[in-house]
């Protein structure tokens, strides 16, 4: 299942961050009930199928999606890590 999280066009940058905080929200609460998430911004790019599909006007942007369902812990992919940067690289901290 992927819900869509589209935008009022008029919004402009505003209503893209307005959807990064759904999103963000939406899979902190699936998480919470035990589903795991995916964003998918690619969706953007078929914001006409998307539109078609859930029958919304050419004044909404497609920003992105998120499929959602229940994990398999024990599948290969699932055990995948990518490395992080350290806090020190990516946070500045200012004393003032």
């Amino acid at each position: 299942m992927s819900p869509s999280s589209p935008s009022d066009e008029a919004l402009g940058v505003y209503g893209a961050v307005d959807c990064g905080g759904y999103v963000n929200n939406f899979m902190l609460a699936a998480q919470a009930l035990g589903l795991a998430t995916v964003p998918q911004a690619a969706l953007a790019f078929y914001s006409e199928v998307v539109r078609k599909h859930f029958g919304l006007g050419d004044d909404r942007r497609v920003v992105c999606g998120i499929s959602f369902g229940f994990s398999d812990r024990d599948h290969k992919v699932n055990s995948y890590r990518t490395s992080r940067a350290g806090i020190a690289d990516a946070v500045s901290f200012i004393d003032g």
